[in-house]
């Protein structure tokens, strides 16, 4: 970006455009303002392209130490994201050269604002990033306790970073501030839990962290800019006024001639002669005659002219000595004048040093004040408190911000001025919040018909779409568009007023100096005269003649410099002429100074215009626009209050709306026949009736459920009585034949009875072993023993089983184990998992057909917050049509055996809260998965 912009600023004719060439001219970091704010353009983009391109590695097989590392180096990224951030406003505000003036932020220069939307731009890519981020690293399956600590080591990491990044920041701020937006964060993706009002919180946590620094880098810059103006007072030489003074001593001869003048007093006649020929000097100093017999003491500048400081007076150019006709040596003092002029045709003429700036100041020799200005207080600190001689000390508060200099050559300076109160860092607070908002709005309102932040998407901050969320949504829009309808025309208002009471202001004027002027007996055609007025009336005041000549002027130093036309502008008196000499307001520019100007013509005594006014204006006073700033301000934050308010209160009525069918959901979610409690809703509105009508749907559904469980009841023991008697029909048949069998042999032939009762009874001993297994299995599937639950280490578990196993493991056979490096744990009993395992093992055992060498793998492992032990096997594997049978009881597929072992299996890891499902290919083998809640690791 460095450098196509160079280029483009090399190539097109920028520099001719002031705004374009501002861009470039204002420095940050390494860059300029155009860098920042195209790189600010940019960092959105390239997160929402790294989130298109990113492929997600399997972390399952990862070690402990490998992804807490990975979670190091993802906080550390995201920390230094936000130390870069704050270096870049400590840049702007310190180091651009832009005016950063928050009390008056809709009178905020364009290139200001660029530099705060820039700032805006990378805050929200930089929450997208932070996150996308955070998400990535929940995948991880970090305990909460490991991330903390990742957070910390971060963090410290970012010590350094931090202390030559962000100067004028305490080290403790900065480490507070990193860590709570990654514990905050670290908390959102943990809890999931987007709705507007975290869009709100993270919006408001954004602006408070931007406003935070702006402001605290703006009383740094404040702080320094206050020592420089104290530093220049304490210097008091003027690099402007003396080649003024020079020229003066040397060359003019007119100066001489004025004192000596008996027309006027000297000093008027000097000071006028100096505004039209000196205007530098008329405006900035005032002149005094001394008639003091002896030289003053000072420094020779040059013949002709002293520099006497530091004095009582500040600081004073003496210029001469001159005679006065009388035979009496005069000096010319030149004094600086410290307040403000009010006339705007002032401003085409520089600032002496003193009165540069807005700041309040005081310069004092000893006790004594040299100089003054604003409200600085008489008694600063106390005398043996005052900082040694070239040190400085300042006290800041929410009120006043003031500096007190000790200066070598003895003078000591104070210098204040209102840092704006808490009002200030709240404007610009409500300022940046807006802006966020209306990004996120926009990008939010993009991003339904193209993804911006495919991997972080609106919905993780605003929540899923739901009926609450569109409830909420809808009263902040409407509340958000009634306060923007209303501020527009409550500013408007106050704008139009504001220009009214100017042009009343100057009507006022125009026809309180037009009274004035007839109550002479002549035009004050004498400029004397006309300074005189224009003095009083604190406006400067230009007269023409009947044919639009110039005949005088207040501001004599125009028509001096070649700024003013000796003639009056013809569209100043065609405009008179086209509202038949009533009073008209024209847009004039001086010398690059834009203004209004009033034109008024003067009647003669038949009524005809003999002259005409011209009354340079502004549109609304200095005094007058900060006050209207200070209001639309104060009413902006107040209109950002109640937003805020207004979106708290939609939450709410949301909620509560929502919270009954929120409710009901939940309870349908769970439902389960003949455990069902009732709702209770105490208002009878429309909700009301649906929680009646759910509450008596579970009313109905408790009574039929009572009669299916009793009708279930009865099957269950018909269908139970009818397996067990054919279960045990089967062997007593056998019994019985083997039995009549040998009651034969006796009748016939006893000595073969004898020699068949050694095969009837081992028969007999069989048949009723069977019996014994038939009667075990329903006693083990009817009664299973109460689950002792504990804390159980996995991976000592199925290794055991797997001992088990293998050490009568078949021949034709392999049984394999994995395990992970790291203890896994769960909250079941022992035994019955291990009989679980065991079943399982034997059925994979027994699938696997005759002429194929078994393989079983037994695998432990975790999987999104739970573990699972997977028991695999290369045998048969399971019909698609006998599938949705493999749990029920009393299904088999052996020869042998009550079909309990799998129902038994399922009944046991379900009791633990967990799940036992399977995965088949035919002629492949079968995947049997116990799946168990993780016990939270410390």
């Amino acid at each position: 970006t460095v450098l196509l912009l160079n280029v483009f600023y090399t190539m097109l004719p920028v520099s001719g455009h002031t705004l374009l060439a501002g861009l470039f001219q204002h420095k940050v970091l390494n860059g300029s303002l155009a860098h920042l704010l195209l790189n600010s353009l940019l960092f959105p983009w390239s997160v929402s392209f790294i989130q298109y391109n990113y492929r997600r590695p399997e972390f399952e097989p990862w070690s402990v130490r490998k992804k807490t590392g990975t979670a190091i180096l993802a906080y550390f990224v995201l920390s230094s994201g936000i130390l870069t951030v704050i270096t870049i406003i400590r840049s702007l505000v310190l180091d651009s050269g832009l005016d950063f003036d928050f009390r008056n932020f809709f009178n905020m220069a364009p290139l200001s604002l660029a530099g705060m939307a820039s700032v805006v731009l990378l805050l929200f890519g930089l929450l997208q990033f932070g996150l996308w981020l955070g998400q990535e690293l929940a995948k991880l399956g970090l305990s909460r306790l490991r991330r903390l600590g990742a957070i910390a080591v971060s963090v410290l990491l970012c010590i350094p970073l931090m202390m030559a990044l962000t100067q004028d920041i305490r080290l403790a701020t900065g480490i507070l501030v990193l860590l709570l937006s990654l514990i905050l964060l670290d908390l959102f993706i943990e809890e999931e839990a987007g709705s507007p009002a975290w869009l709100i919180i993270w919006l408001g946590l954004l602006a408070a962290f931007g406003t935070g620094f702006f402001f605290t880098y703006k009383l740094v810059k404040g702080s320094q800019e206050r020592l420089a103006f104290a530093q220049m007072l304490a210097s008091p030489r003027d690099s402007l006024a003396e080649p003024l003074l020079r020229q003066m001593a040397n060359t003019d001869t007119l100066l001489p001639a004025l004192i000596k003048s008996e027309a006027a007093p000297p000093e008027e006649q000097a000071e006028l002669y100096l505004l039209e020929s000196y205007p530098y000097l008329g405006k900035n100093y005032r002149l005094q005659l001394d008639t003091a017999a002896t030289n003053p003491a000072g420094q020779q500048l040059s013949p002709g002219l002293l520099f006497l400081a530091p004095n009582d007076s500040y600081f004073t150019y003496a210029l001469g000595p001159f005679s006065d006709g009388k035979k009496k040596q005069v000096w010319l003092l030149f004094r600086p004048a410290i307040r403000q002029e009010e006339r705007i045709l002032q401003e085409l003429i520089p600032n002496n040093p003193p009165r540069q700036g807005s700041y309040d100041f005081m310069a004092a020799l000893g006790e004594k004040a040299a100089a003054r200005r604003g409200a600085i207080p008489e008694n600063g600190p106390p005398q043996g408190l005052w900082p040694k001689a070239g040190q400085w000390t300042e006290e800041v508060n929410s009120g006043y911000a003031i500096l007190f200099y000790h200066a070598p050559n003895g003078y000591r300076i104070t210098v204040g001025e209102s840092p704006g109160g808490y009002l200030k860092p709240l404007s610009l607070g409500s300022y940046l919040f807006v802006m966020l908002l209306a990004l996120a709005l926009l990008s939010f309102g993009i991003s339904r018909y193209l993804p911006l932040f495919p991997a972080t998407p609106p919905g993780l901050l605003i929540g899923e779409p739901s009926l609450r969320r569109r409830i909420q949504l809808s009263v902040i829009a409407l509340a958000m568009g009634a306060f923007i309808f209303i501020g527009l025309v409550t500013i408007a208002y106050f704008r139009r007023t504001a220009i009214q009471y100017s042009q009343e202001r100057l009507s006022e004027t125009v026809n309180v100096l037009v009274r004035n002027i007839n109550l002479m007996d002549s035009l004050p055609a004498s400029a004397l005269t006309l300074n005189r007025l224009a003095n009083a009336h604190k406006a400067d005041i230009i007269i023409y003649g009947q044919n639009g000549r110039l005949l005088a002027s207040s501001a004599p130093f125009l028509a001096h410099k070649g700024w003013q036309k000796p003639q009056m502008s013809p569209a100043a008196r065609k405009a008179l002429e086209e509202r038949a000499f009533r009073p008209v307001v024209l847009d004039e520019v001086v010398n690059g100074l834009a203004y209004k100007a009033a034109y008024v013509a003067l009647p003669d005594k038949q009524g005809k215009p003999s002259s005409f006014l011209q009354i340079p204006f502004r549109e609304t006073g200095q005094a007058l626009q900060e006050n209207v700033a200070g209001f639309i301000s104060a009413l902006f934050n107040f209109y950002v209050f109640l937003l805020l308010m207004g979106s708290a209160l939609a939450i709410a009525v949301a909620n509560s709306i929502t919270r009954p069918l929120s409710a009901i959901g939940e309870k349908l979610r769970s439902f389960n026949l003949g455990r069902n409690e009732p709702l209770e809703w105490n208002s009878q509105d429309e909700i009301g009736n649906l929680v009646e009508a759910y509450n008596q749907m579970i009313a109905k559904l408790e009574e039929s459920t009572a009669k299916l469980r009793q009708s279930e009841r009865e099957g269950a023991w018909r269908e139970m009585a009818k397996q067990v008697a054919h279960e045990i029909k089967n062997p007593l048949t056998p019994m019985k034949l083997s039995i009549q069998y040998l009651q034969h042999a006796l009748r016939s032939d006893p000595g073969r009875a004898v020699e068949m009762i050694s095969r009837v009874s081992k028969t007999l001993i069989e048949q009723i072993d069977g019996l014994a297994r038939i009667a075990t299995e329903f006693s083990n599937f009817a009664k299973m023993p109460k689950a002792q639950n504990e804390q159980l280490n996995l991976n000592e578990a199925v290794s055991s089983v797997y001992n088990l196993f293998t050490e009568h493991q078949e021949q034709d056979e392999d049984i394999r184990l994995m395990l992970p490096d790291e203890p896994l744990t769960a909250f079941t009993d022992k035994e019955q998992l291990a009989r679980v395992l065991t079943n399982l093992i034997k059925n994979a055992q027994q699938a696997i057909p005759e002429g194929r060498r078994g393989e079983i793998t037994i695998q432990l492992y975790r999987q999104n917050g739970a573990v699972v032990i997977k028991v695999s096997d290369n045998g048969t594997g399971i019909p698609e049509e006998i599938q949705p049978k493999v749990f029920q009881p009393n299904f088999t597929t052996k020869s042998s055996g009550m079909g309990l072992g799998l129902a038994m299996c399922k009944g046991i890891v379900e009791a633990a809260g967990g799940r036992l499902y399977f995965e088949t290919q035919a002629d492949k083998g079968t995947d049997f998965f116990i799946e168990l809640p993780e016990l939270s690791r410390p």
